[in-house]
């Protein structure tokens, strides 16, 4: 059921984290491998996260990634699951054993031994280990896809012997079983998880503790929950709703299409705001009152936006006309101190660039030979010994300016970690890429890699936008993005 108009490019988001998780749910998926045939895993992904969604369990998904990233998922996941109530943990793809440990091998291990495979793959003990903190409540799925897995010394496909954690369920076989299971047992309301099993799913093997008295048993719905269940939202709906939350001041936690704590207490306090009965579900009429709200708001919002970029393109001409354009070195660093992104900033470089390129001949031996030091070392400390040998030395400005710009690159760690949070998969940071060059912004090369080019468009988007100009993704940022994105 379509009910406002929907976002094609949006269909690409991935699942985002959310903290404060009442249950957490960990998918671990590799199917498409670099140096191995690919394999077929879960029919039906989407339907699958789409079902722990609803159930209220708030999502960390890797999916054909490699070892570091799927690693980086495995940790937000145990932090944020450390107050759930339940867990659900899936792995799937191609696994090693060598007697001992078993591995899910990520997308680009090739021929691991016993030696180097941890470099490329997720051991399943830690995993055990992670879902041993939540006994009663722990179901770990295992789905070891694809034969023929060329391994190296030491290693046997497959998945070696199981030994489960107390009070931990451990069940290995095929994905779509697997999947099947957790959607009609495990997550039905008065299941009974061992004696279904035995009795449906003979392809399903079970290790550790299993018993009829299930604890993600569904709860009794409430009647404004069972109104938009028959809505029938799709993904695009959803993530359509928690687009305009967000665009009108209502954090949702996560622009994913998956409806978890964040969303329903972003819903409630909109309820709150707007004098409609507080549920933290939405019928028809709320949902069409909501986005009329945020049509009225993005409008509102794109219309600021183009005064403000008319306004600093116009302030920019009139500074480049005051510094930089008669070429004076010292006007072309002072319009790029004030505008590194600006109209003539590329401009302004390549003179500069001439500029220090010919400085040869009206240098000192003694001071060139310090600054070529300088810049081969190319860090704050090098550049700072250069001023203290010449505090007015030829390129003292162009040190300081250096200086500025390695200090701002040590700041951008933290906005980096950050923007992975937002953009979980490279058909968002494509989507990101294409939007911002539909939007007149050039990001460089539609790839998926954000290079300076791509930053430099980023700054000069969150400028227009009156946001933070960091050069990185955040939500709010990519909210922005969204609007009119068709």
């Amino acid at each position: 059921m379509n009910i406002r108009k929907t976002i094609s490019l949006v269909a690409l988001l991935g699942a985002a984290t959310q903290a404060s998780a009442q249950d957490a749910a960990l998918i671990v998926s590799q199917e498409d491998y670099r140096y191995y045939d690919d394999v077929a895993g879960l029919d039906q992904a989407d339907a699958f996260l789409d079902r722990l969604g609803e159930a209220g369990f708030d999502l960390h998904v890797s999916e054909s990634e490699r070892a570091e990233n799927a690693w980086d998922t495995i940790t937000a996941f145990r932090e944020d699951a450390q107050e759930a109530e339940r867990v659900l943990i899936m792995l799937s793809g191609r696994f090693a054993t060598d007697g001992d440990e078993t591995w899910l091998i990520t997308r680009y291990g090739d021929e691991p031994s016993d030696l180097s495979i941890g470099a490329t793959a997720v051991p399943l003990s830690a995993i055990l280990s992670t879902a041993s903190g939540f006994p009663e409540s722990a179901l770990v799925l295992l789905a070891p896809l694809g034969e023929g897995t060329e391994l190296g010394q030491g290693l046997t496909p497959g998945i070696g012997e199981i030994e489960a954690p107390e009070g931990v369920t451990v069940l290995v076989g095929p994905a779509d079983r697997l999947a099947r299971y957790v959607d009609r047992v495990a997550l039905a309301e008065g299941a009974r998880m061992a004696s279904r099993l035995r009795a449906r799913y003979p392809a399903v093997t079970p290790y550790g503790h299993l018993s009829d008295l299930s604890p993600f048993t569904k709860p009794q719905i409430s009647k404004a929950e069972q109104v938009e269940q028959e809505l029938n939202l799709t993904r695009t709906d959803r993530r359509n709703v928690q687009r305009d939350l967000a665009l009108l001041g209502f954090d949702p936690g996560g622009i994913d299409g998956i409806f978890g704590r964040g969303t329903r207490a972003a819903i409630t306090d909109w309820q709150r705001d707007t004098g409609v009965q507080e549920s933290g579900y939405l019928n028809l009429q709320q949902i069409r009152l909501l986005g009329d709200m945020a049509d009225k708001r993005a409008a509102i919002l794109e219309e600021e936006a183009r005064k403000r970029q008319e306004a600093l393109e116009r302030e920019d001409r009139a500074y480049w006309e005051q510094t930089g354009k008669n070429g004076d070195v010292r006007g072309l660093f002072a319009y790029l101190k004030r505008y590194p992104d600006g109209l003539y900033a590329d401009q302004a470089q390549a003179q500069l660039d001439e500029w220090e390129r010919k400085s040869e001949t009206s240098v000192s031996r003694k001071e060139r030979r310090a600054w070529n030091e300088a810049k081969d070392a190319n860090s704050v400390q090098s550049y700072q010994a250069y001023l203290k040998a010449f505090p007015k030395g030829y390129y003292a400005e162009l040190a300081d300016k250096r200086i500025a710009e390695l200090k701002q690159a040590q700041a951008r760690k933290a906005a980096l970690a950050a923007e992975k949070d937002v953009l979980k998969s490279p058909q968002i940071r494509l989507f990101v890429e294409t939007r911002l060059a539909n939007l007149g912004f050039d990001p460089g090369a539609t790839d998926g890699t954000f290079d300076a080019k791509t930053r430099k468009a980023i700054r000069k988007f969150q400028k227009s936008r009156g946001l933070q100009a960091t050069g990185f993704v955040d939500k709010i940022t990519l909210v922005r993005l969204l609007i009119g994105a068709n």
